[in-house]
């Protein structure tokens, strides 16, 4: 008998657990650089072949086709991220598995508040790839325009196959702000179109406070609920939740009037407190809560009843602190590459439908008291100088 096998195996074994301890720690330290690697594509943006642009002309270029109804308000949602990286820069907008989080997560919970309010349009886009949010480099900047200019693009069908009078609602969740303020920049400085305009919605996209009055002429954020044409913009966290809080204050980019992207880092940012509609700063008490709801799977059209009173809120800084929700359905569960992802649900799904028909009626009552700008003239004639011929004297 050897009398060494047995402490020589068992070490081997204490040995091997120790690695894999050591390497399971290593690897939970380093989840976030580790989700970064995975997903970063590895191929310079200028030469990459981006998929193929969405027809908007045809359905197959929506997820929700616009519908031409009178009088009725006009909602555009630009969802949030769906693809978190790999191969591609930006999402091949008909891929399986994020067209499958598209109408299984994002639609649901991010576009189901607005379904009582109007019509609502919904395009298929490339959009960024998660990972293009999470680095500074230049590839993730051109994959943030090419998403920019199908939303440009689409919007443009939007508008030609909607109600040309009736209130207008631009909806943009994560990535989907920044291409709701591109559209604000754009194309609501035609005077016409801003006239329709009810509200903007930019949710958990940071959107600093110069960019009114310069970027966005004419349109502020919302400072009371009683406004219109106005934006709606929050990024709601938990205090503790410090490295989260300082990633969206500083590595955000915004548009600048150059077309441009730059870092939201040292600039004040604008905070809408969704349960105020206000940018009031005061504390909003759970009681005022109207409700979070886990709309992940629930088809569209169902009305899902959202669970009050779960959370406070309040605007410091800029950013939207908030409790911890009572409800686990309402809680971002703690896995690999969460805390970066769009969450699976939405605190305040009850809080956005009231708003949103608010602002409607907002709008629609400056409508009767205001009244309507006068519709362009759509021919003109040009007049020319003629000389002017005396009359002969008798």
């Amino acid at each position: 008998m050897n009398i060494f096998k047995a402490p020589i195996t068992r070490l081997s074994l204490y040995g091997a657990l120790g690695l894999v301890i050591v390497l399971a720690l290593f690897a939970f330290a380093a989840r976030d650089n580790l989700f970064r690697f995975l997903n970063d594509p590895r191929t310079p943006f200028q030469t990459y072949t981006p998929p193929p642009a969405p027809d908007y002309a045809s359905p197959q270029g929506w997820a929700m086709a616009p519908t031409r109804s009178a009088n009725t308000p006009q909602i555009f949602v630009v969802t949030p991220s769906v693809y978190w990286g790999g191969k591609q820069w930006n999402t091949p907008p008909l891929a399986p598995k994020p067209l499958r989080r598209l109408h299984r997560e994002a639609i649901p919970n991010w576009a189901g508040p607005f379904f009582g309010a109007g019509d609502v349009a919904i395009p298929l886009y490339r959009s960024a790839s998660l990972f293009s949010f999470l680095t500074v480099r230049n590839d993730a900047r051109g994959a943030r325009e090419l998403a920019y200019q199908d939303v440009s693009n689409a919007f443009d069908v939007f508008l030609a196959q909607t109600d040309d009078k009736a209130p207008i609602v631009l909806v943009g969740v994560e990535q989907g702000g920044l291409h709701v303020l591109g559209l604000l920049r754009d194309r609501f400085n035609d005077p016409y179109l801003l006239e329709r305009l009810a509200a903007a919605y930019a949710i958990d996209f940071a959107v600093p406070l110069d960019v009114f009055g310069t970027l966005l002429p004419g349109i502020a954020p919302c400072e009371t609920l009683g406004d219109s044409r106005c934006v709606i913009t929050y990024g709601a966290f938990h205090p503790k939740e410090k490295s989260e809080i300082k990633r969206f204050k500083e590595r955000t980019m915004v548009w600048e009037q150059s077309g441009k992207l730059s870092l939201t880092k040292n600039r004040d940012l604008a905070c809408v407190n969704p349960m105020l509609g206000d940018m009031s700063g005061e504390l909003a008490a759970k009681a005022l809560h109207q409700g979070g709801v886990a709309a992940t799977g629930l088809e569209w059209g169902s009305n899902p009843a959202p669970l009050p009173a779960q959370i406070a809120s309040q605007c410091v800084d800029g950013v939207l602190h908030i409790g911890r929700p009572s409800s686990p359905a309402l809680r971002k569960q703690r896995s690999f590459g969460n805390r970066f992802k769009p969450d699976p649900f939405n605190l305040f799904y009850g809080d956005l439908a009231r708003d949103v028909k608010m602002r409607i009626s907002n709008l629609q009552t400056r409508f009767a008291t205001e009244g309507r700008l006068a519709p362009p003239f759509e021919n003109t004639l040009e007049l020319i100088d003629s000389p002017i011929q005396k009359v002969p004297e008798d």
